[in-house]
């Protein structure tokens, strides 16, 4: 089966040389090799073939009269069809390494210095060759391949064509020459919940990209249309549900026996899951570069702080107590139980991630805690207030210690993003059987893009200069999740609009609301 397919191909190579001895001592060196071995007698002449055909190898004389084997050399690597043909130098003379390096400048694939060993240079030549050959035959078979293609949807009846695409798990659409849709098939319809007749319009299919994905593909489409070339992008593409998905979609033109454009046949291919595994190993390398660098710059600050409180409080025998004492040991218990919390958080975060947060859940009184957690705060500093809204009486079933921590964490970050004066609302009331608590600031707001990752671990709607790994909305999203409740925060995005988070806790044992 190879043989025949073998003659089919050939490996033209170029013999350039001034001197006709030399050109019938190269044809006679290699002449076992099977290949067409063409002449030329000067640079010139060499570029007049290369414009006729393409050649496996050149062969190039560096001493000739008028334009020698380095101008003709440039001259060849100049276009862009032989830019990337393999040249190699014949010369006599100039072995120097100056030399050298010169010739390999103006592209040689490799260098000979007569009197050349004929063995050794026809292998040189035969390696070339064969790269040539093998090319050919790599493009051959995938011609051939797009070909049976092609001849295989020709040759199936429309009816069996329809019936068979509508049980891929691709989707699948035919365009006409002029790009219209004329079939979208089963799969398409249902992932995009349109009916035939929409799956034949453009608006409605357009409707279903990612708005930020339209102007490129349109752009991409319109130059494949133009070149009648095959087109291939990612996109994400909306099911009926309203998420979106990414596919790889793939269009291809096909011809008529005379090689005219009769259509085109478009396909997608769900590729979201592996694109999200490369994000997620993606992400989680970041995040672990991101932690590294944040912990130490959190942790740094209370050690150093108790490292210096403990020098301070360290009295040696016989000596009178310094004076501050009892301030340096009230800084080192502060800093001792910062550096407690942080750890305590990061320990938080592994046993919500591993479903190892246990609760403790009795009938807790969400007026009272709030008022708790509000105490927690006093005295506020720089003028900051809270005001609370909370009216007895709102029970739930919840573990008293995480929920504190829950709305802890929430009092304190709008403290920590609110200006001087600032006012901080903590209201509670009941809706529906459940209880709704929101923590309202008028600080610096949530920039638009992070809103939707503000839960996320490790994610931060401003810089480290606010302080934090991260990590306490996380910890709060996973105890009110445990709890059967939601989290969520809205802001307007505007820097100064303030942000206002909402916490809904059932009211009664296994009710929930997500």
């Amino acid at each position: 089966m190879r043989a025949p397919e073998q003659a089919t191909f050939h490996a033209p190579v170029l013999l350039v040389d001034d001197n006709a001895a030399n050109l019938l001592a190269l044809e006679a060196v290699l002449e076992p090799l099977g290949q067409r071995l063409v002449r030329a007698t000067s640079g010139p002449e060499a570029l007049r073939w290369l414009l006729q055909e393409e050649f496996a190898v050149i062969l190039l004389d560096v001493q000739m009269p008028v334009v020698d084997g380095f101008e003709t050399a440039r001259l060849i690597r100049q276009r862009q069809r032989t830019r990337y043909t393999p040249i190699i130098f014949l010369t006599a003379h100039n072995r120097d390494e100056a030399h050298l390096v010169h010739g390999y400048a103006m592209g040689a694939a490799d260098y000979v210095v007569k009197p050349f060993h004929p063995d050794v240079l026809r292998w040189k030549v035969e390696a070339f060759v064969g790269l040539y050959l093998e090319q050919q035959r790599l493009q051959q078979r995938e011609s051939t391949l797009w070909e049976r293609e092609r001849r295989m949807l020709e040759q199936q009846g429309e009816l069996r064509f329809r019936r068979m695409v509508d049980t891929m798990p691709q989707f699948v659409w035919e365009l006409l020459v002029d790009g219209t849709i004329g079939y979208a098939n089963r799969g398409w319809l249902d992932y995009a919940g349109l009916s035939p007749e929409q799956g034949r319009q453009w608006k409605d299919t357009l409707r279903c990209l990612h708005p930020e994905d339209v102007p490129a593909l349109r752009s991409a489409w319109e130059v494949a249309q133009r070149e009648g070339k095959p087109l291939e992008r990612e996109c994400r593409l909306r099911r009926s549900a309203g998420d979106y998905r990414w596919f790889l979609t793939r269009t291809i033109p096909e011809r008529d026996e005379r090689g005219q454009l009769a259509g085109w046949v478009s396909t997608a291919t769900d590729i979201d899951d592996a694109r999200r595994a490369v994000e997620t190993l993606r992400a989680a390398s970041e995040a672990k570069d991101m932690f590294l660098t944040m912990a130490a710059h959190e942790l740094r600050t209370p050690l150093q702080a108790a490292r210096s409180f403990a020098h301070l409080a360290t009295v040696r025998a016989g000596e009178t107590v310094p004076e501050g004492m009892d301030k340096a040991l009230h800084g080192l218990h502060r800093s001792v139980n910062r550096m407690a919390k942080l750890v305590e958080n990061l320990l938080d975060v592994g046993r919500i991630q591993r479903g190892e947060l246990h609760l403790r859940p009795s009938a807790l009184d969400v007026g009272a805690l709030l008022r708790e957690v509000s105490a927690h705060f006093e005295p506020l500093p720089d003028g900051q207030r809270i005001e609370l809204d909370a009216p007895e009486g709102l029970v739930v079933p919840g573990d008293r210690e995480r929920l504190d921590q829950v709305f802890t964490n929430l009092v304190s970050n709008a403290l920590r993003y609110s200006p001087e004066g600032g006012r901080i609302r903590l209201a509670a009331r009941e809706e529906g059987g459940r209880v709704h608590v929101e923590v309202v600031d008028h600080g610096l707001g949530i920039p638009g893009g992070k809103l939707e990752h503000i839960f996320e671990r490790f994610s931060r709607a401003h810089g480290i200069s606010y302080g934090g790994l991260g990590l306490g909305l996380s910890i709060a999203r996973g105890i009110v999740e445990r709890h059967g409740g939601r989290i969520w925060a809205e802001s307007p995005g505007d820097e100064g609009s303030g942000s206002t988070f909402h916490v809904v806790l059932p009211g009664e044992p296994g009710t929930s609301e997500r």
